[in-house]
Protein backbone atom coordinates (compact mmCIF):
# COMPACT_ATOMS: atom_id res chain seq x y z
CA UNK A 1 0.00 0.00 0.00
CA UNK A 2 1.29 3.34 -0.95
CA UNK A 3 2.87 5.49 2.08
CA UNK A 4 0.82 8.75 0.87
CA UNK A 5 -2.20 6.56 1.43
CA UNK A 6 -1.74 5.35 4.67
CA UNK A 7 -0.93 8.88 5.72
CA UNK A 8 -3.40 10.44 4.30
CA UNK A 9 -6.21 7.83 6.23
CA UNK A 10 -4.26 8.42 9.54
CA UNK A 11 -5.16 12.20 9.29
CA UNK A 12 -8.38 11.69 8.67
CA UNK A 13 -8.56 9.45 11.56
CA UNK A 14 -7.19 11.76 13.89
CA UNK A 15 -9.72 14.43 12.72
CA UNK A 16 -12.42 12.22 13.21
CA UNK A 17 -11.79 11.92 17.03
CA UNK A 18 -10.98 15.06 17.47
CA UNK A 19 -14.67 15.61 16.12
CA UNK A 20 -16.17 12.99 18.47
CA UNK A 21 -14.41 14.09 21.32
CA UNK A 22 -14.04 18.22 21.31
CA UNK A 23 -16.34 19.31 19.16
CA UNK A 24 -19.32 17.51 20.26
CA UNK A 25 -19.19 18.56 23.89
CA UNK A 26 -18.38 21.80 22.30
CA UNK A 27 -21.95 22.01 20.25
CA UNK A 28 -23.15 20.35 24.00
CA UNK A 29 -22.17 23.56 26.17
CA UNK A 30 -22.79 26.05 23.34
CA UNK A 31 -26.07 25.15 23.14
CA UNK A 32 -27.11 25.28 26.71
CA UNK A 33 -26.07 28.39 27.05
CA UNK A 34 -26.90 30.49 23.82
CA UNK A 35 -30.22 32.42 23.15
CA UNK A 36 -33.25 29.93 21.62
CA UNK A 37 -32.58 32.30 18.45
CA UNK A 38 -29.11 30.16 17.60
CA UNK A 39 -30.76 26.74 17.94
CA UNK A 40 -31.54 26.16 14.30
CA UNK A 41 -27.74 26.85 13.53
CA UNK A 42 -26.72 24.62 16.49
CA UNK A 43 -28.78 21.56 15.03
CA UNK A 44 -27.66 22.01 11.80
CA UNK A 45 -23.71 22.05 12.86
CA UNK A 46 -24.57 18.22 15.28
CA UNK A 47 -26.38 16.83 12.39
CA UNK A 48 -23.07 17.45 10.13
CA UNK A 49 -20.78 16.25 13.15
CA UNK A 50 -22.90 13.07 13.30
CA UNK A 51 -22.61 12.46 9.51
CA UNK A 52 -18.97 13.10 10.03
CA UNK A 53 -18.42 10.63 12.41
CA UNK A 54 -20.37 8.19 10.84
CA UNK A 55 -18.36 8.19 8.31
CA UNK A 56 -15.43 8.35 10.08
CA UNK A 57 -16.50 5.35 12.25
CA UNK A 58 -13.95 2.70 10.21
CA UNK A 59 -11.26 5.01 9.81
CA UNK A 60 -11.42 5.11 14.01
CA UNK A 61 -11.37 1.08 14.26
CA UNK A 62 -8.53 1.28 11.51
CA UNK A 63 -6.48 3.69 13.87
CA UNK A 64 -7.11 1.20 16.63
CA UNK A 65 -5.16 -1.81 14.67
CA UNK A 66 -2.92 0.66 13.84
CA UNK A 67 -1.26 2.12 17.05
CA UNK A 68 -1.99 -1.53 18.72
CA UNK A 69 -0.39 -4.01 16.29
CA UNK A 70 1.82 -1.60 13.63
CA UNK A 71 -0.18 -2.90 10.56
CA UNK A 72 -1.14 -0.43 8.62
CA UNK A 73 -4.63 -1.81 7.69
CA UNK A 74 -6.32 -2.51 4.39
CA UNK A 75 -9.06 -0.46 2.69
CA UNK A 76 -12.27 -1.78 2.84
CA UNK A 77 -12.65 -4.57 0.05
CA UNK A 78 -9.12 -5.19 -0.09
CA UNK A 79 -8.89 -7.72 2.76
CA UNK A 80 -10.79 -10.72 1.16
CA UNK A 81 -9.26 -10.32 -2.68
CA UNK A 82 -5.80 -9.95 -0.89
CA UNK A 83 -6.18 -12.88 0.98
CA UNK A 84 -7.71 -14.58 -2.34
CA UNK A 85 -4.20 -14.73 -3.78
CA UNK A 86 -1.93 -17.28 -3.41
CA UNK A 87 1.12 -16.68 -1.91
CA UNK A 88 3.88 -16.85 -4.83
CA UNK A 89 7.31 -18.62 -3.97
CA UNK A 90 10.34 -16.49 -3.80
CA UNK A 91 13.33 -16.84 -6.23
CA UNK A 92 11.21 -20.27 -7.54
CA UNK A 93 9.81 -21.26 -10.91
CA UNK A 94 6.88 -23.59 -10.80
CA UNK A 95 8.05 -27.17 -12.39
CA UNK A 96 6.23 -28.35 -15.59
CA UNK A 97 4.97 -31.80 -15.97
CA UNK A 98 7.78 -33.64 -16.98
CA UNK A 99 9.84 -32.89 -14.10
CA UNK A 100 7.34 -33.79 -11.90
CA UNK A 101 6.99 -36.87 -13.86
CA UNK A 102 10.85 -37.42 -13.48
CA UNK A 103 10.39 -37.02 -10.08
CA UNK A 104 10.96 -40.11 -7.28
CA UNK A 105 7.98 -40.81 -5.61
CA UNK A 106 8.76 -39.40 -2.34
CA UNK A 107 9.98 -36.34 -3.86
CA UNK A 108 6.51 -36.17 -5.58
CA UNK A 109 4.90 -36.63 -2.19
CA UNK A 110 6.67 -34.06 -0.79
CA UNK A 111 6.04 -31.69 -3.25
CA UNK A 112 2.04 -32.45 -2.59
CA UNK A 113 2.14 -32.09 1.37
CA UNK A 114 4.32 -28.49 0.71
CA UNK A 115 1.61 -27.79 -1.75
CA UNK A 116 -1.28 -28.94 0.64
CA UNK A 117 0.17 -26.82 3.30
CA UNK A 118 0.58 -23.75 1.01
CA UNK A 119 -3.34 -24.14 0.79
CA UNK A 120 -3.89 -24.72 4.47
CA UNK A 121 -1.91 -21.35 5.20
CA UNK A 122 -3.94 -19.21 2.45
CA UNK A 123 -6.86 -21.01 3.72
CA UNK A 124 -5.91 -19.83 7.38
CA UNK A 125 -4.70 -16.38 6.31
CA UNK A 126 -8.59 -15.99 3.95
CA UNK A 127 -10.21 -16.82 7.47
CA UNK A 128 -8.23 -14.26 9.48
CA UNK A 129 -9.03 -11.80 6.68
CA UNK A 130 -12.60 -12.36 6.70
CA UNK A 131 -12.72 -12.41 10.75
CA UNK A 132 -10.93 -9.08 11.03
CA UNK A 133 -13.91 -8.05 8.24
CA UNK A 134 -16.40 -9.19 10.73
CA UNK A 135 -14.58 -7.59 13.48
CA UNK A 136 -14.39 -4.40 11.64
CA UNK A 137 -18.19 -4.01 11.28
CA UNK A 138 -18.86 -4.61 14.43
CA UNK A 139 -16.81 -2.08 16.02
CA UNK A 140 -18.40 0.28 13.29
CA UNK A 141 -21.60 -0.90 14.62
CA UNK A 142 -20.05 -0.27 18.37
CA UNK A 143 -19.29 3.01 17.52
CA UNK A 144 -22.50 4.25 15.95
CA UNK A 145 -23.95 3.26 19.49
CA UNK A 146 -21.40 4.84 21.16
CA UNK A 147 -22.19 8.02 19.18
CA UNK A 148 -25.87 7.53 19.49
CA UNK A 149 -25.41 7.03 23.47
CA UNK A 150 -23.44 10.41 23.27
CA UNK A 151 -25.47 12.14 21.23
CA UNK A 152 -28.51 11.05 23.37
CA UNK A 153 -26.80 12.11 26.29
CA UNK A 154 -25.91 15.64 24.83
CA UNK A 155 -29.65 16.13 23.43
CA UNK A 156 -30.81 15.24 27.42
CA UNK A 157 -28.59 17.97 28.06
CA UNK A 158 -30.01 20.25 25.71
CA UNK A 159 -33.60 19.58 26.81
CA UNK A 160 -32.33 20.15 30.90
CA UNK A 161 -30.02 23.72 29.89
CA UNK A 162 -33.69 24.59 27.71
CA UNK A 163 -36.11 23.28 30.61
CA UNK A 164 -33.71 25.78 33.32
CA UNK A 165 -33.90 29.07 30.84
CA UNK A 166 -37.14 28.78 30.78
CA UNK A 167 -38.16 27.86 34.57
CA UNK A 168 -35.71 31.07 35.37
CA UNK A 169 -38.03 33.14 32.49
CA UNK A 170 -40.83 31.93 34.19
CA UNK A 171 -39.89 32.73 37.76
CA UNK A 172 -38.56 35.95 36.32
CA UNK A 173 -41.70 37.03 34.56
CA UNK A 174 -43.68 35.77 37.99
CA UNK A 175 -41.27 37.72 39.94
CA UNK A 176 -41.88 41.13 37.80
CA UNK A 177 -45.75 40.49 37.62
CA UNK A 178 -45.69 40.26 41.61
CA UNK A 179 -43.39 44.08 41.83
CA UNK A 180 -45.95 45.35 39.89
CA UNK A 181 -48.92 44.08 41.62
CA UNK A 182 -46.98 45.40 44.91
CA UNK A 183 -46.44 48.86 43.16
CA UNK A 184 -49.77 49.28 42.06
CA UNK A 185 -51.14 48.66 45.41
CA UNK A 186 -49.25 50.66 47.38
CA UNK A 187 -49.92 53.38 44.55
CA UNK A 188 -53.43 53.08 45.25
CA UNK A 189 -52.80 53.11 48.89
CA UNK A 190 -50.87 56.21 48.49
CA UNK A 191 -54.39 57.99 47.73
CA UNK A 192 -56.33 56.65 51.05
CA UNK A 193 -57.80 59.22 53.40
CA UNK A 194 -55.98 57.58 56.39
CA UNK A 195 -52.24 59.01 57.38
CA UNK A 196 -51.45 55.86 58.10
CA UNK A 197 -52.49 53.71 55.73
CA UNK A 198 -50.71 56.69 53.03
CA UNK A 199 -47.22 55.71 55.65
CA UNK A 200 -47.18 52.21 55.37
CA UNK A 201 -47.38 52.41 51.38
CA UNK A 202 -44.59 54.91 51.14
CA UNK A 203 -42.40 52.37 53.19
CA UNK A 204 -44.02 49.81 50.66
CA UNK A 205 -42.74 51.51 47.77
CA UNK A 206 -38.98 52.09 49.80
CA UNK A 207 -39.04 47.82 49.87
CA UNK A 208 -40.10 47.80 46.20
CA UNK A 209 -36.40 49.55 45.46
CA UNK A 210 -34.35 47.02 46.96
CA UNK A 211 -36.06 44.23 45.20
CA UNK A 212 -35.89 45.95 41.86
CA UNK A 213 -33.27 48.28 40.89
CA UNK A 214 -34.95 49.48 37.35
CA UNK A 215 -38.07 50.75 39.29
CA UNK A 216 -35.54 53.04 41.56
CA UNK A 217 -35.91 55.68 39.25
CA UNK A 218 -39.55 55.69 38.97
CA UNK A 219 -40.57 55.58 42.60
CA UNK A 220 -37.98 58.24 43.76
CA UNK A 221 -40.30 60.87 40.95
CA UNK A 222 -43.26 59.08 42.55
CA UNK A 223 -42.42 59.94 45.93
CA UNK A 224 -40.85 63.46 45.45
CA UNK A 225 -44.03 63.76 43.75
CA UNK A 226 -46.03 62.89 46.81
CA UNK A 227 -44.15 65.46 48.81
CA UNK A 228 -44.75 68.58 45.99
CA UNK A 229 -49.19 67.37 46.51
CA UNK A 230 -48.97 67.25 50.03
CA UNK A 231 -47.22 69.88 51.75
CA UNK A 232 -49.33 72.83 53.13
CA UNK A 233 -51.48 74.34 50.61
CA UNK A 234 -50.46 77.70 48.83
CA UNK A 235 -52.81 79.22 50.56
CA UNK A 236 -51.13 78.96 54.16
CA UNK A 237 -49.05 81.90 54.58
CA UNK A 238 -44.99 81.04 55.24
CA UNK A 239 -45.18 82.22 59.16
CA UNK A 240 -48.35 79.93 59.46
CA UNK A 241 -46.86 76.75 58.85
CA UNK A 242 -46.80 74.07 61.01
CA UNK A 243 -44.05 73.43 63.02
CA UNK A 244 -43.29 69.81 61.33
CA UNK A 245 -44.29 68.16 58.63
CA UNK A 246 -46.94 65.32 58.41
CA UNK A 247 -45.79 61.48 59.35
CA UNK A 248 -46.42 60.67 55.75
CA UNK A 249 -44.60 63.11 53.81
CA UNK A 250 -42.05 63.09 56.89
CA UNK A 251 -41.85 59.10 56.02
CA UNK A 252 -41.16 60.25 52.13
CA UNK A 253 -38.63 63.09 52.95
CA UNK A 254 -36.70 60.19 54.48
CA UNK A 255 -36.70 57.45 52.58
CA UNK A 256 -35.89 60.16 49.32
CA UNK A 257 -32.91 61.12 51.72
CA UNK A 258 -31.84 58.01 52.49
CA UNK A 259 -32.45 56.52 48.68
CA UNK A 260 -29.07 54.96 47.52
CA UNK A 261 -27.11 57.26 45.40
CA UNK A 262 -28.07 56.87 41.40
CA UNK A 263 -25.27 54.45 40.73
CA UNK A 264 -23.60 54.09 37.38
CA UNK A 265 -24.88 50.74 37.01
CA UNK A 266 -28.63 51.45 37.23
CA UNK A 267 -27.74 54.37 34.43
CA UNK A 268 -26.20 52.34 32.23
CA UNK A 269 -28.42 49.37 32.41
CA UNK A 270 -31.75 50.93 32.96
CA UNK A 271 -31.54 54.41 31.42
CA UNK A 272 -29.78 55.64 28.05
CA UNK A 273 -28.79 58.91 29.31
CA UNK A 274 -28.12 60.21 33.23
CA UNK A 275 -31.54 60.57 34.74
CA UNK A 276 -33.02 63.68 35.71
CA UNK A 277 -32.28 65.47 39.23
CA UNK A 278 -34.75 65.05 42.53
CA UNK A 279 -37.17 67.16 42.18
CA UNK A 280 -38.31 68.87 45.32
CA UNK A 281 -38.78 72.72 43.76
CA UNK A 282 -40.77 74.56 45.80
CA UNK A 283 -42.10 72.78 48.65
CA UNK A 284 -42.86 74.01 52.12
CA UNK A 285 -42.19 72.10 54.97
CA UNK A 286 -40.80 73.77 58.15
CA UNK A 287 -38.88 72.04 60.35
CA UNK A 288 -38.29 69.10 57.90
CA UNK A 289 -35.46 66.47 59.57
CA UNK A 290 -33.61 65.09 57.41
CA UNK A 291 -31.51 61.42 58.32
CA UNK A 292 -27.41 62.13 58.97
CA UNK A 293 -25.57 62.11 55.52
CA UNK A 294 -29.20 63.09 53.74
CA UNK A 295 -28.24 62.08 49.80
CA UNK A 296 -29.34 65.33 47.96
CA UNK A 297 -27.03 65.29 45.34
CA UNK A 298 -28.14 67.70 42.26
CA UNK A 299 -31.36 68.13 44.07
CA UNK A 300 -33.82 70.58 42.86
CA UNK A 301 -34.81 72.62 45.56
CA UNK A 302 -35.52 76.24 44.16
CA UNK A 303 -37.79 78.28 45.98
CA UNK A 304 -37.98 75.84 48.96
CA UNK A 305 -39.20 76.71 52.13
CA UNK A 306 -37.04 74.57 54.66
CA UNK A 307 -36.99 76.85 57.62
CA UNK A 308 -35.54 75.05 60.65
CA UNK A 309 -34.84 72.24 58.75
CA UNK A 310 -32.03 69.45 60.05
CA UNK A 311 -29.91 68.60 57.05
CA UNK A 312 -26.49 68.15 59.12
CA UNK A 313 -24.03 66.32 57.22
CA UNK A 314 -26.35 66.47 54.06
CA UNK A 315 -25.26 66.24 50.88
CA UNK A 316 -26.10 68.80 48.92
CA UNK A 317 -23.09 68.97 45.98
CA UNK A 318 -24.43 70.56 42.72
CA UNK A 319 -27.98 71.47 44.52
CA UNK A 320 -30.04 74.06 42.85
CA UNK A 321 -31.15 76.00 46.45
CA UNK A 322 -31.82 79.24 44.32
CA UNK A 323 -34.19 81.79 46.14
CA UNK A 324 -34.73 78.69 49.15
CA UNK A 325 -35.58 79.67 52.53
CA UNK A 326 -32.81 78.06 54.75
CA UNK A 327 -33.46 80.31 57.84
CA UNK A 328 -32.47 78.97 60.85
CA UNK A 329 -31.10 75.26 59.16
CA UNK A 330 -29.02 73.46 60.66
CA UNK A 331 -26.07 72.61 57.83
CA UNK A 332 -23.39 71.92 60.19
CA UNK A 333 -20.89 69.97 58.60
CA UNK A 334 -23.15 69.52 55.11
CA UNK A 335 -21.12 69.64 51.77
CA UNK A 336 -22.56 71.50 48.74
CA UNK A 337 -20.00 71.65 46.50
CA UNK A 338 -20.78 74.27 43.77
CA UNK A 339 -24.43 74.57 44.82
CA UNK A 340 -26.61 77.66 43.74
CA UNK A 341 -27.50 79.17 47.06
CA UNK A 342 -28.12 82.52 45.17
CA UNK A 343 -30.55 85.15 47.02
CA UNK A 344 -31.08 82.33 49.50
CA UNK A 345 -32.23 82.89 52.90
CA UNK A 346 -29.98 82.00 55.29
CA UNK A 347 -31.01 83.75 58.55
CA UNK A 348 -29.71 82.46 61.47
CA UNK A 349 -28.56 79.68 59.59
CA UNK A 350 -25.65 76.74 61.07
CA UNK A 351 -22.89 76.57 58.34
CA UNK A 352 -20.32 75.67 60.74
CA UNK A 353 -17.70 73.20 59.01
CA UNK A 354 -19.94 73.15 56.38
CA UNK A 355 -17.73 72.80 52.57
CA UNK A 356 -18.96 75.96 50.29
CA UNK A 357 -16.49 75.01 47.85
CA UNK A 358 -17.72 77.26 44.37
CA UNK A 359 -21.31 77.46 45.94
CA UNK A 360 -22.59 80.71 44.33
CA UNK A 361 -24.12 82.76 46.98
CA UNK A 362 -25.02 85.72 44.97
CA UNK A 363 -27.28 88.32 47.04
CA UNK A 364 -27.50 85.00 49.75
CA UNK A 365 -28.81 86.99 52.97
CA UNK A 366 -26.48 85.47 55.73
CA UNK A 367 -27.62 87.98 58.71
CA UNK A 368 -26.64 86.07 61.88
CA UNK A 369 -25.69 82.85 59.79
CA UNK A 370 -22.65 80.83 61.71
CA UNK A 371 -20.16 80.44 59.16
CA UNK A 372 -17.08 79.03 61.34
CA UNK A 373 -14.61 77.37 60.15
CA UNK A 374 -16.97 77.49 56.52
CA UNK A 375 -14.82 76.82 53.55
CA UNK A 376 -15.64 79.29 51.15
CA UNK A 377 -12.73 78.57 48.76
CA UNK A 378 -13.41 79.78 45.24
CA UNK A 379 -17.16 80.55 46.07
CA UNK A 380 -19.02 83.98 45.06
CA UNK A 381 -20.14 85.85 47.71
CA UNK A 382 -20.79 89.13 45.78
CA UNK A 383 -23.50 91.32 46.83
CA UNK A 384 -24.11 89.02 50.23
CA UNK A 385 -26.70 90.28 52.58
CA UNK A 386 -25.99 90.55 56.67
CA UNK A 387 -22.59 89.96 57.25
CA UNK A 388 -19.05 91.74 55.67
CA UNK A 389 -16.06 90.84 54.17
CA UNK A 390 -14.29 91.33 57.20
CA UNK A 391 -16.56 89.09 59.40
CA UNK A 392 -16.64 86.34 56.97
CA UNK A 393 -12.65 86.20 56.45
CA UNK A 394 -12.35 86.72 60.14
CA UNK A 395 -14.52 82.88 60.93
CA UNK A 396 -14.67 81.34 57.54
CA UNK A 397 -12.22 79.78 54.87
CA UNK A 398 -11.02 81.75 51.82
CA UNK A 399 -8.41 82.21 49.37
CA UNK A 400 -7.43 84.83 46.81
CA UNK A 401 -10.51 83.63 44.24
CA UNK A 402 -13.48 84.10 46.86
CA UNK A 403 -15.49 86.91 45.16
CA UNK A 404 -17.00 89.60 47.69
CA UNK A 405 -18.30 92.73 46.42
CA UNK A 406 -21.35 94.42 44.81
CA UNK A 407 -24.00 91.65 42.81
CA UNK A 408 -23.38 91.30 39.31
CA UNK A 409 -25.98 93.00 37.12
CA UNK A 410 -29.11 90.50 36.50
Amino acid sequence: MPLTNSRTRRWRIVLAEGLLVVLLPLVVVVAAWAPLAWYPLIVTVMGVLVAVVHLSAAAVHRLYRWAFSGIDPPVDGDAVSQAEQPTPALGVAAPNQAELDALPVEKRLELLELNRQREDRDRDRRDAELDRCRQSRHQRLNSIGILAGVLFTGGSLIVTALTFMTGQEELRTAREGQITDRYTKAAEQLGSTKPEVRTAAIYALERITTDSARDTLTIRDVLAAYVREHDPAPTIKDDELPQQPDTDVAAALTILARRPIDTVAIRGEYAPAAPPSLDLHGIRIRGASFPLFAHLYEANLAGSNLNGSYLTRANLNFANLNRANLNGANLNNASMLRADLTRADLIGADLRDASLLEANLTGANLTHANLAHADLTDADLRGMVGVSEAEVRKVAKVNAHTRFGAAPAD
